[in-house]
């Protein structure tokens, strides 16, 4: 995680300090402090955000950071195509709910174009996330869909297939536009088609065909543009997808964070931190391993302006870039 983009603004990391009393009794009272030195008080938080904001904090120096992304990257639940923040009472920043209020329009609009990637025949309940960029065209992680496909063998013609499962039956793929929390609906499509995998060495993309009815007989959503423009370091972003518990994350940060919610559809606000290569950024919204393939939505216009496809937990959060996303659509996705 990079701590300095969190208290860039100056008015969350002011409104941290003011409320500094009430984060810490809110969150000791729901359980959340355990790991805290006991002698924290708010000048020591002051010093602590000074340093996450000159880039020279130490994860685990105090066990300050087990708040601070609850308070400023908080993850909104999504039911019936929009989003809240979780119902705990937890103090959020009321700087970083306004801005993400600011762009409920256009972030409700690309909600219901996110999708769960359900698996049949495979040990696998769902594999990660997938987003729509064309007419019965998804994007989702290369190493997602490798979980369910892989390159036809040779002399069994070009292009991808679905693995087989241990029986022999081969496996099936859905994506499901739902899966809120605590919401019955379901939008079940099929996966008809793996169009593409990229290459290993290459960027971490592949395209789903879906088939032009689902379950129950509706369309599929609408895609979501993209924006090919450069990533700019510092805009507000908001991640859209499934975060899944993840063993390689502290199992207590996840609870706090998260509430003990997983598998279903979130949506999490946070900045692009750095371009790297120009078609890799950075982005410091919290995610987890479901995230693989979540859609990285720019709050003023509601494109997308990457595809998330991991996290380093602690350090950062990763992307393609859109316009990259957009060169292998145009190339592969016919």
């Amino acid at each position: 995680m990079d701590y300095r983009q969190l208290f860039s603004d100056d008015e969350v990391r002011q409104e941290f300090l003011d409320r500094f009393d009430e984060i810490a009794a809110g969150t000791a009272a729901l359980g959340g402090f355990e790991s805290m030195d006991a002698g924290l008080t708010v000048d020591r938080a002051a010093g602590a955000v000074e340093r996450m904001a000159e880039g020279n904090w130490v994860p685990g120096d105090s066990g300050l950071e087990a708040i601070v992304k609850r308070f400023t990257r908080p993850v909104h639940l999504v039911q019936r195509s929009t989003f809240q923040l979780p119902p705990d009472g937890r103090p959020t920043s009321a700087h970083v709910t306004a801005r993400l209020e600011r762009a409920r329009r256009p972030l409700e609009r690309a909600i219901p174009s996110v999708g769960r990637i359900e698996l049949r025949n495979h040990a696998l309940q769902w594999a990660g996330t997938g987003w729509m960029v064309g007419p019965r065209l998804a994007v989702t992680n290369r190493h997602v869909a490798e979980v369910f496909a892989r390159e036809a063998k040779a002399g069994a013609g070009k292009g991808f297939a679905f693995n087989q499962s241990w029986t022999g039956k081969p496996v099936r793929a859905d994506l499901d536009w739902y899966q809120e929390y605590q919401q019955p609906e379901e939008s079940r499509f099929r996966v008809t088609e793996v169009v593409w995998i990229e290459p290993d060495g290459s960027h971490d993309v592949a395209l789903l065909r879906i088939d032009a009815r689902g379950e129950d007989g509706g369309t599929p959503p609408s895609p979501i543009e993209l924006d090919t423009s450069g990533a700019r370091t510092g805009h507000w972003v908001a991640v859209i997808g499934y975060p899944a518990r993840d063993s390689r994350a502290d199992a207590g940060d996840q609870q706090r964070i998260f509430d003990g919610v997983y598998d279903c559809k979130r949506l999490a606000g946070g900045k692009l931190t750095a371009v790297q290569d120009k078609d890799i950024v950075h982005h410091d919204a919290t995610t987890l391993g479901g995230n693989s393939g979540s859609a990285v939505i720019d709050l003023d216009s509601g494109k997308a302006v990457a595809l998330h496809f991991a996290g380093v937990a602690g350090q950062r959060n990763v992307a393609v870039h859109a316009a990259a996303v957009a060169r292998i659509v145009h190339a592969h996705g016919r």
